[in-house]
């Protein structure tokens, strides 16, 4: 299905009709073995010798000593593969608190260089929050040269073309660290590899950074195939399909289920995306969800009278306790033909009585609400326009500066955080305030923010498109018309969002 456009009339969920009698999917394992998790310790030993740029005969001796210690500390626990026995340590999840407590610095740098080695060979694979908090120097390069050399050659070589050298390192270390935690090849990895790293990023409260190119260096590749060339081409997810909007709210009773969804493809023929969010919302949430949870043995849509008294009592109320205004859109939703659950219709012409002057009501107070906003559009236009040209300076400043340095830009001081030198390597352009409080920012983002920001205004108040139509629109909704007098003019193509002619 096309990120836009009408929505497709075929259900496509997991939970589809057409589906419903093939078994929901196992919930994802991110991680695969890939062979040396029950190798012997001997064969381990010998295969790290090849591991060592110079083999002299004392760096031979250290890393026999770092393996043994680490071999006999992990063989302590009653496992049959050294990644069991790394589990059952718990080390797994103690961060750069992990391994036997009480150690000398120099016991410690044994043991972690040894689990660097096993790491590198692959018969360990530590969790995504292990890596993040610990710092296992030289492991990530290591691991590089010695599993997959070449392909992560050709990535560093494309990083490096398309980007400044510190974020194609990120981008190698983002790579990196799925090989060792999936245990995957790089070319294996899919979408949903990408989004567990990302979850387990922002999980451990730190900043997903690296990723977009990433993404970038591993499809031009050939990895990620049949994915959109981009990062956020594959993360716009689009238009949900009717059986997906009703799946956003779980139902119980299969059957209901699959009246819900028929009745809303049959919908989306004629509505917008966004009535046919709000239909499915009505029907799935607010009518059978309400019923679900107030009597969770319900499965039929015939209602007994005191069930459908209490439900249209409960849904005038939103859960705060004031008074719900769009209570008569909900009765309107659920007066509907049910195919072959033909039912008495739980929703009287009474209940829908106040309905017109509900709606006079509605459009009194948008109405109002434009008398009073529109005589401050123009200050809202300066105040567009005014961030977007104080965000544009800040990032051609910020790209101007140095780490360290600072510059002034429209009377505020600020400073591009990060240290001059080799040692730097920034993921982004960050600015900090000087001389006044305020949070550290990053200027790219904020100029993107600004811009959009603009472009929005701008396009609703000189068009007078609705938001779910501006939401719409792509580069294909731009068209050329030439006049009779020969002068080309553009215009923009806008699919109407209501069912008005």
């Amino acid at each position: 299905m096309t990120r836009h456009g009408r929505v497709a009339r075929t259900p496509v969920s997991p939970r589809d009709p057409a589906h419903l009698t093939v078994a929901l999917p196992e919930p994802r394992n991110t991680t695969c073995g890939r062979g040396r998790e029950t190798a012997h310790r001997d064969e381990l030993a010998r295969l790290a010798e090849s591991l060592l740029s110079e083999p002299t005969v004392r760096n031979l001796w250290r890393q026999q000593l770092s393996l043994t210690r680490i071999f006999d500390w992990l063989e302590g626990f009653p496992a049959d593969t050294w990644q069991d026995r790394w589990l059952l340590s718990g080390s797994d999840d103690l961060g750069s608190g992990w391994g036997p407590q009480g150690l000398s610095a120099g016991t410690r740098s044994r043991f972690t260089a040894g689990l660097g080695t096993l790491i590198v060979l692959q018969a360990i694979r530590p969790s995504y929050g292990w890596l993040f908090g610990s710092r296992l120097l030289g492991v990530y390069d290591a691991y590089r040269r010695h599993n997959q050399p070449a392909l992560f050659a050709e990535l560093k070589q494309r990083g490096g073309g398309q980007r400044c050298d510190e974020h194609a390192t990120e981008a190698l270390n983002v790579l990196t660290r799925m090989s060792i935690v999936t245990g995957k090849d790089l070319l294996a990895f899919d979408l949903e590899d990408l989004t567990d790293y990302a979850r387990a990023r922002r999980d451990d409260g730190r900043t997903v950074t690296g990723l977009p190119l990433a993404y970038d260096i591993l499809h031009a590749v050939g990895g990620l195939k049949d994915s959109p060339p981009t990062l956020r081409e594959a993360q716009a997810r689009g238009q949900l399909t009717p059986a997906e909007l009703i799946d956003r709210h779980p139902i119980a009773n299969g059957a209901v289920r699959d009246v819900l969804v028929h009745y809303l493809a049959e919908r989306s023929a004629i509505l917008d995306y966004g009535s046919l969010v709000n239909q499915a919302q009505m029907l799935a949430d607010l009518f059978w969800g309400d019923l679900q949870r107030h009597h969770p043995t319900i499965s039929s849509l015939n209602l007994p009278d005191e069930v459908a008294q209490a439900w249209k009592q409960r849904v005038r109320v939103l859960p705060d306790g004031r008074p719900r205004r769009t209570a008569h859109a909900v009765f309107l939703a659920v007066r509907a033909r049910w195919a072959a659950w033909a039912a008495p219709c739980p929703i009287s012409e009474a209940d829908i009585r106040g309905y017109i002057k509900e709606t006079r009501h509605r459009q009194a107070r948008m109405q109002q609400r434009t008398r009073t906003l529109v005589p401050v559009l123009p200050q809202l236009v300066r105040a567009a326009e005014a961030r977007l040209q104080r965000a544009t300076l800040l990032l051609q400043a910020a790209r101007s500066a140095k780490p360290g340095e600072e510059f002034t830009v429209e009377g505020s001081q600020y400073r591009r955080t990060g240290r001059d030198g080799s040692r730097w390597r920034p993921t982004a352009l960050f600015l900090a305030p000087v001389g006044e409080p305020g949070p550290r920012f990053d200027a790219e983002c904020e100029e993107n923010k600004a811009f959009w920001t603009w472009a929005s205004i701008e396009v609703l108040r000189r068009t007078g498109a609705r938001i779910e139509e501006l939401l719409e629109l792509t580069h294909l909704s731009l068209r050329q018309y030439q006049a009779p007098t020969g002068e080309t003019v553009p215009l923009l193509q806008i699919s109407p969002s209501k069912t008005d002619p």
